[in-house]
């Protein structure tokens, strides 16, 4: 385990990449196909389940190993919120908690996903497994809501998101101060390790590149949700 070393697109990050994508595709394509409505409620019970139960017996592990702490181990990260808004979209197709998972789900969990961070694999390969099934139900989630439940983003989702998020921001930012300890959830008081593109510079200078990057990112993200919604709606007015 000491010897443990991670490499980013590495064998084994492509490895879960492969396994990772093929379970975003094939999951919500068997659930859209071949399943009807209460099998479809049953699979989402069972994403909400898998997605709350992997994140309470992470907590009880490192609380087993006496390794807990408040300042790095809450789910206060972009992520954690994400996993949470996800479920909730799930259990009740609930359209704001959809529209920030969707953002900060495919936004955050991919870059993680994609670029992840070895210095937080404090466990090896345990760490390792547990960070992309992490992330990769964040996705899982949102891709089943999107392909599966067919809901989609109002026109002014992009907008109110990065409105959300600077609130988000300002608010995570007064509970790192309070918890204190080297608290550093959304990473606004330090910059994080990884071969991240989107940090560019140091603290403080990264946060404005970093939310700059992000709201571009989100943009893309949005932009094939745009044209989907836009195009159903032309539609509908000409078939009306």
């Amino acid at each position: 385990m000491n010897n443990y070393y991670f490499k980013t697109f590495g064998f084994e990050h492509g490895i879960y990449l492969i396994v990772i994508l093929l379970l975003w595709i094939t999951i919500p394509s068997f659930g859209k196909k071949y399943l009807n409505n209460q099998q479809r409620k049953t699979v989402a019970l069972s994403l909400i389940s898998i997605s709350l139960v992997q994140e309470i017996m992470h907590y009880f592990y490192k609380m087993h190993l006496g390794l807990f702490t408040f300042a790095q181990d809450i789910s206060l990260h972009m992520c954690g919120f994400s996993l949470f808004l996800s479920c909730y979209a799930l259990y009740n197709k609930n359209q704001t908690a959809f529209e920030l998972a969707f953002f900060w789900g495919l936004g955050g969990a991919f870059q993680a996903i994609l670029t992840p961070d070895p210095t937080r694999f404090h466990f090896a390969y345990i760490s390792t497994f547990w960070s992309f099934l992490a992330h990769g139900i964040i996705i899982l989630n949102v891709l089943w809501l999107i392909f599966v439940d067919g809901m989609r983003c109002r026109t002014y989702s992009l907008l109110n998101t990065a409105i959300v998020t600077n609130a988000t921001v300002f608010i995570v930012g007064i509970i790192n101060t309070l918890i204190g300890n080297g608290a550093n959830y959304w990473f606004i008081c330090e910059k994080p390790s990884g071969n991240s593109p989107f940090l560019v510079g140091e603290w403080p200078y990264y946060l404005f590149t970093f939310q700059l990057v992000g709201f571009t990112v989100m943009a893309i993200i949005y932009f094939p949700m745009w044209l989907h919604v836009k195009r159903s709606a032309a539609k509908k007015i000409k078939t009306g």
